[in-house]
């Protein structure tokens, strides 16, 4: 609130006039303000939370995956030196189409000799041997029946089954019940 000054000059009224102060109070700049220091000290914590430490902990992993990305780079260039050393030709190791051709020669050896047995059984056959060459694309069995009756039977069987090709038998030696015979197969039946 402003000041108010009367002045009065005699008593007769002469020079009477009002002073007034129209100038807020204000305080001196000298006195330092707290609140200065503490938003300052405020300032200063929150850029040491938000800007400093996520700068410090990301530059730290940046060093640490430079030094790992130059370990690697030099294992792998120490690996490429060994291998020209080692003078590995690739070629002569892809064999990728080699393997395709022998998928080819896939048989399921397991389902036929079943087939095989439960009808060698049913006309008292005996498997003596089974044995497959990949080469021929045929089985050999050896197969013992009490007589030459059974084992027609059993052949005429094994030419209705829908994977057999041929059926050519061959009478062993000693034993003249035991035949052996070369059966085919279809490699493109499921």
């Amino acid at each position: 609130m402003p000041k108010r000054h009367v002045y009065s000059k005699d008593t007769h009224g002469f020079g009477d006039f009002v002073y007034v102060d129209l100038l807020p109070t204000v305080k001196r700049s000298r006195q330092f303000n707290m609140n200065v220091i503490i938003a300052l000290l405020y300032a200063i914590v929150l850029a040491f939370f938000l800007i400093y430490r996520p700068y410090s902990s990301a530059m730290f992993e940046l060093e640490d995956l430079n030094s790992k990305n130059y370990d690697y780079r030099h294992e792998l260039s120490l690996t490429q030196a060994e291998f020209e050393g080692y003078e590995i030709d690739l070629s002569a190791i892809q064999f990728d189409q080699d393997i395709s051709e022998l998928l080819l020669l896939r048989v399921d050896f397991n389902g036929l000799l079943d087939d095989l047995e439960i009808k060698s059984d049913l006309y008292k056959g005996t498997i003596e041997a089974v044995s497959y060459r990949a080469e021929t694309k045929e089985f050999t069995i050896e197969v013992s029946f009490p007589s030459q009756y059974y084992y027609n039977s059993l052949n005429t069987e094994i030419l209705g089954l829908d994977w057999v090709v041929t059926s050519e038998a061959e009478q062993s030696g000693e034993d003249a019940n035991t035949y052996i015979y070369k059966i085919g197969v279809d490699y493109h039946v499921e």
